[in-house]
């Protein structure tokens, strides 16, 4: 068995933004911080789209300042995959200017939105 210290994680960064994905405990985590935006979504997108989670996946976004409509999509884009795959799908923040959009555009019922990544992942081993 590999611990999740062993498994693989890849990292990616720009202009003011960090995106790494790992495995823990049978979970995918897109661990972002810093802004996201329009220049930054085609990255994003290539990204999540070599990198695909299978099963459940949470986007960590508790260290995100911004996240654009752009970026959204394409997260939205992961989860309806996910969901059609019979997977699972959160975001995690307590940041105010990535949880707001994503409640009033109503994105939250493909892609819930918990405060941490503990309680995401939670909600995420709640519906199994």
């Amino acid at each position: 068995m590999t611990t999740d210290v062993a498994r693989p994680r890849h990292r990616f960064s720009g202009d003011g933004w960090t995106l790494e994905k790992y495995e823990s405990e049978g979970l995918t985590v897109f661990a972002m911080s810093g802004e996201f935006d329009f220049a930054v979504s085609p990255k994003l997108r290539q990204i999540v789209g070599e990198h695909p989670p299978s099963g459940r996946a949470v986007a960590d976004m508790t260290a995100v300042t911004y996240c654009d409509s752009s970026c959204l999509q394409v997260l939205l884009g992961l989860a309806q995959r996910l969901r059609d795959q019979g997977g699972r799908f959160a975001v995690a923040t307590s940041v105010r200017a990535v949880a707001r959009p994503i409640s009033l555009l109503r994105l939250d019922e493909l892609m819930p939105v918990h405060p941490t990544l503990e309680d995401a992942r939670s909600a995420l081993d709640s519906r199994s």
